[in-house]
């Protein structure tokens, strides 16, 4: 029993990183069922305000075509009025089908914003459970090398941290897309969402390059026998 708790000591901390990682999707998964309409409300409200005034400035902007089409027409001769009424409309349609093309941009893939919003408040919960139970079942595996117990402890901080950083990426993006849209965002993320996923892609294949270590004997070689130990725990 305490050769299994020596073993398993360096990498308490991560496999209680892991455990948090499923307390906090469970609390989350809580919050979510308990307060759905409030928060699909309040997207669909946002959502709402932005159409009307995406509206409202399309109705200004024609107006102000209008305006000076009508300042135009009193300046020009009926000839020249003529030639400019064809320019002033074929630009006023170029603007209207431009304006129309930059509010489609930010388009949703579900077909609302406050739709996706949602999506990505759930796939926070959903993360947050499926990568705290990986990394603690990794975490077992590391343990159960012949690592040092100080590379051991490197994969425990670094699957841990991943396991924690990971899902509130998704959350914070989930709040983010209706007021940024889905591509603003997830760029509005990436100082978190960036390094979580490179902590975790990472640390599972240098863990992979250790197995393969262990399993083809190169442990034994000078190149690679410095992060092991000489006999096992």
């Amino acid at each position: 029993m305490n050769a299994l708790r020596n073993s398993f000591s360096p990498v308490y901390h991560g496999v209680a990183m892991g455990v948090l990682a499923l307390i906090f999707g469970a609390l989350w998964a809580a919050y979510i069922a308990t307060h759905h309409e409030n928060l699909h409300g309040g997207f669909e409200a946002a959502e709402s305000k932005m159409k009307q005034a995406h509206m409202q400035a399309e109705m200004s902007m024609s107006d102000m075509h209008i305006e000076n089409s009508v300042h135009d027409h009193a300046a020009s001769t009926s000839a020249s009025h003529h030639h400019d009424g064809e320019s002033s409309h074929t630009g006023h349609s170029e603007h209207m089908h431009g304006g129309g093309h930059e509010a489609g941009a930010q388009h949703s893939h579900s077909g609302s914003l406050a739709t996706d919003a949602m999506q990505r408040l759930l796939r926070g919960h959903i993360h947050f459970m499926g990568i705290g139970l990986l990394v603690m079942i990794v975490l077992i595996f590391v343990a159960s090398t012949n690592l040092k117990d100080t590379w051991k402890k490197v994969f425990a901080w670094t699957f841990g941290l991943g396991a924690l950083m990971y899902p509130p990426a998704w959350i914070l993006m989930g709040f983010r897309t209706v007021e940024l849209g889905p591509q603003g965002a997830e760029a509005s993320v990436m100082w978190l969402f960036g390094p979580a996923v490179g902590l975790l892609i990472g640390s599972l294949i240098a863990f992979f390059a250790v197995m393969v270590i262990e399993c083809t004997g190169l442990k034994k070689t000078s190149l690679f026998a410095w992060a092991f130990n000489s006999e096992a725990h």
